[in-house]
């Protein structure tokens, strides 16, 4: 049986789970976010299916969602 992933949920998942091991201060650019989560458990097959830089944008969508995070500058985010 197929199970349907949502890539905005599952990179939320990542992104809680993946600041929970970060001290504060910690500063990453949304390409390094993307590549780790690229690599983790939370990254389904499926999701090479969608546009180019859609993995990108999920990323933004889960530090914003987090509230955890400041953008200190464009596409790079410290962790609070």
């Amino acid at each position: 049986m197929n199970e349907k992933y949502s890539l905005n949920e599952e990179t939320l998942k990542f992104i809680i789970d993946f600041e929970k091991k970060l001290q504060s201060g910690k500063q990453f650019t949304n390409k390094e976010l993307v590549e780790k989560f690229h690599q983790s458990t939370f990254y389904k097959d499926s999701f090479s299916s969608y546009y180019y830089n859609a993995s990108n944008k999920a990323i933004w969508y889960a530090v914003k969602r987090s509230g955890n995070w400041e953008l200190t500058k464009k596409g790079t985010y410290t962790k609070k």
